[in-house]
């Protein structure tokens, strides 16, 4: 997990984080999140999943912390 001393608080997902729950690339992911045309379609959406699902997990378990 990414943290940023800064701000103290933990950040949302890394490339890294995305390419290995999504199986791919970190330059593939990279490549889908800047909107690049040599990217699949099927493969930007399963970025977009994968990014959805990490954050929600991420906030999810934030969330817990808080409320103990």
């Amino acid at each position: 997990m990414a943290f940023e001393a800064a701000l103290g608080m933990e950040r949302l997902c890394t490339i890294r984080e995305i390419a290995e729950k999504a199986e791919l690339g970190a330059a593939t992911v990279h490549r889908a999140l800047k909107n690049r045309r040599e990217v699949h379609p099927e493969t930007r959406r399963l970025v977009l999943e994968t990014v959805c699902l990490l954050n929600e997990e991420k906030i999810a378990r934030a969330a817990r912390l808080v409320g103990d």
